[in-house]
């Protein structure tokens, strides 16, 4: 025994100066000799524990504790490994039978709070750390663990105060920094979570969830590349953390780097298969760059987690809807939507708070980059899930921006929107009665009379319609001439647009089944040189600014399908429509679009047209729903973006002037 003793002591002396292996190898000498040896069971586990040999540490501590049940600091540091390799109700136990023996046990206590807390009983981890600050009133970790728990239960005013009272007693340690940190991120006060997080990051700058704090705060504060790097480094120093995996892709995306996105989403969920988020945001992903088998996966993986998770729901019923499955899409829509229609994204410093009124259906006006999330609050209300008493209950707004943009759509919204106009005192952005004249069949009576305007006759057909008459009757009965456009009514961007040429073509044709149609008469409306042009014009509170010129060698005009990046003289011309479009295009040619847009008399919208041989402006459709953004600052397109940015700040100078 004396020998072992021996051993010990000289094993302890290495240990506490840090030469582990030296440690390592008395403590295996004084096990050979004793092989139960209480203390050097304890210390030679604490030893592995420290070095991350944790199924080593756990071996060791449960035989001590096994010998000496009443080893109260061996218990404690079981339930340490435990709580910390994720056996949350093993050391739950562990830290109960530690306070059994040593009711005032303070770290036991503030560990079994955190137990609890992770195990997901709030209530008991709340009152465990209270016991702990009833048991040492100056304990800085009770009220950090306090503040964690308060965190977890929503309660993050009560939780600030929780971190703030443990820096004041603790000043030098960083872990309710960063609890802090990520309290204020969680109460939309990025800037005071970024001072929380630096001066986190100012005791240890290797702190890992000192960077996720800090790329969180700058997340929120719309810094996104700050952000970015932030987290980057999070990743570096810890790797093993899924949820810094996860922020990073969400940030990655919003920056528009889809691949290292999807890498970082997929490392999540690879750490961490449960992580609902991380499946979600990774549907979402691959939904928006068209990856749509991918995108129903994951959006399906992430309901079958939660089924009450949002984002997945609405990916899969625009999925669904795109594939003609309108009854299904509605029933996920209704599932989103009923348990949640109000969306708040807080600005840093909002120059507005704007109060968007949109609708579940495709049928939006595009705002992404008309009202950016670093200069508004955005509060996007579903207004046909709304009842009753919602509008009482709204968040406070400085404005009110009518998103709800294609009058195919708008039907399920009218009723609550007429109702919420009733009492609204805001000013009110595109007039849903205005939008409401911008039925693609009616342009032509809203556009007749205007000098050298083309509007060509549409005619909308219910689908009832077309069961009972037949598509080659419906079309002579609509009294057009060949050739005849096709489109589902809600429907842009050309998605399901066909031309048919003859009634024997149309026999053939591919025309979606059971969906209100729109009939347009075709225009050739070829230039002289053959190639087919389409331009789009933004009216901003009625004032026309030039957006794109897309030029194809076929009829179905596209700038993303229209080959505009292989041809740099039709690029060239496309700017030289956005520097001088009355040059471009002649001054009738403008002055007749001008007059379009005071007839439209919307805040925002736009008119798509070509210009025909003869001067006329031959229009391709005239309503709110007109996509603008920017292009990224390494694209071939980069140089329209100056021409981007006229048209977004005469819609901030129109809404925050």
């Amino acid at each position: 025994m004396t020998d072992s003793h021996a051993l010990l002591g000289e094993a302890l002396e290495h240990h506490q100066a840090g030469r582990h292996d030296q440690a390592a190898t008395l403590y295996r000498r004084a096990l050979e000799i004793d092989p139960d040896e209480p203390t050097a069971l304890y210390l030679f586990g604490l030893l592995n524990f420290e070095a991350g040999q944790t199924l080593a540490a756990l071996d060791l501590l449960s035989k001590v504790v096994k010998l000496r049940p009443d080893h109260a600091q061996a218990g404690f540091t079981l339930a340490n490994l435990r709580h910390w390799r994720g056996d949350y109700a093993q050391a739950v136990a562990g830290y109960r039978a530690v306070l059994e023996l040593q009711p005032d046990h303070v770290a036991a206590r503030i560990g079994l709070a955190k137990a609890l807390r992770d195990d997901g009983e709030l209530d008991e981890a709340a009152a465990e750390c209270r016991a702990a600050l009833d048991l040492d009133p100056s304990s800085a970790d009770a009220y950090d663990a306090l503040g964690g728990v308060l965190t977890a239960l929503g309660r993050l005013g009560l939780a600030i105060d929780a971190y703030r009272a443990a820096i004041a007693l603790q000043p030098d340690i960083a872990s309710p920094r960063i609890g802090l940190a990520m309290a204020l991120v969680g109460e939309d006060r990025p800037r005071e979570a970024l001072e929380a997080a630096d001066a986190a990051l100012a005791i240890d700058r290797n702190l890992a969830d000192a960077w996720f704090a800090r790329g969180s705060a700058l997340e929120a504060m719309r810094r996104l590349d700050e952000a970015a790097a932030a987290l980057e480094t999070a990743v570096a120093l810890d790797p093993g953390q899924a949820l810094s995996q996860l922020r990073l892709g969400n940030v990655y995306g919003e920056l528009q780097r889809g691949e290292e996105a999807i890498k970082a989403l997929r490392e999540a969920i690879s750490l961490d298969p449960t992580l609902k988020e991380a499946h979600a945001s990774l549907g979402s992903l691959y939904f928006l760059t068209g990856q749509k088998a991918e995108a129903e996966r994951f959006s399906w993986l992430a309901l079958a987690i939660d089924p009450d998770m949002i984002a997945p729901r609405l990916n899969l019923a625009s999925m669904l809807a795109e594939r003609g499955d309108l009854v299904e899409a509605k029933a996920h829509r209704d599932a989103a939507y009923g348990r949640q229609n109000l969306f708040v994204e807080t600005a840093p410093d909002p120059r507005r708070r704007v109060l968007i009124l949109s609708t579940a259906e495709s049928g939006n006006v595009p705002f992404k980059y008309l009202l950016p999330r670093e200069r508004y609050t955005r509060i996007n209300w579903i207004v046909e899930y709304a009842d009753e008493g919602q509008v009482a209950g709204l968040p406070a707004y400085d404005v009110v921006f009518n998103a709800i943009g294609d009058p195919d759509l708008a039907g399920p919204t009218e009723a609550p929107v007429a109702r919420f106009l009733e009492t609204c005192a805001a000013p009110v952005f595109n007039d849903p009665v205005a939008v409401l004249r911008t039925f693609r069949h009616q342009t032509p009576e809203l556009l007749a009379g205007l000098a050298g305007v083309t509007a060509p006759r549409t005619v909308r057909l219910a689908a009832e319609d077309v069961s009972r008459m037949g598509l080659t009757a419906a079309v002579t009965a609509a009294n057009l001439t060949w050739p005849v456009m096709i489109r589902p009514i809600g429907s842009h961007g050309g998605q399901g647009l066909i031309r048919v040429d003859s009634a024997a073509e149309l026999i053939l044709a591919k025309v979606p089944a059971g969906q209100d149609l729109y009939l347009t008469a075709f225009h050739d409306f070829r230039s002289l040189d053959g190639g087919w042009r389409k331009y789009r014009i933004i009216f901003v509170d009625r004032v026309p600014y030039p957006y794109h010129l897309a030029i194809s060698n076929r009829w179905l005009v596209h700038h993303g399908t229209a080959d505009m990046l292989k041809r740099p003289e039709r690029l060239a011309e496309e700017l030289r429509f956005l520097e001088d479009p009355e040059a471009a295009i002649g001054a009738a040619a403008m002055e007749a679009v001008a007059q379009i847009g005071q007839r439209l008399n919307l805040d925002y919208c736009g008119v798509d047209f070509s210009v025909l041989p003869n001067g006329a402006v031959l229009v391709f459709e005239a309503n709110a729903n007109m996509l603008v953004h920017p292009e990224a600052a390494d694209s071939p397109l980069a140089p329209k973006n100056p021409y981007v940015k006229r048209i977004l700040d005469a819609v901030e100078a129109m809404i925050a002037p």
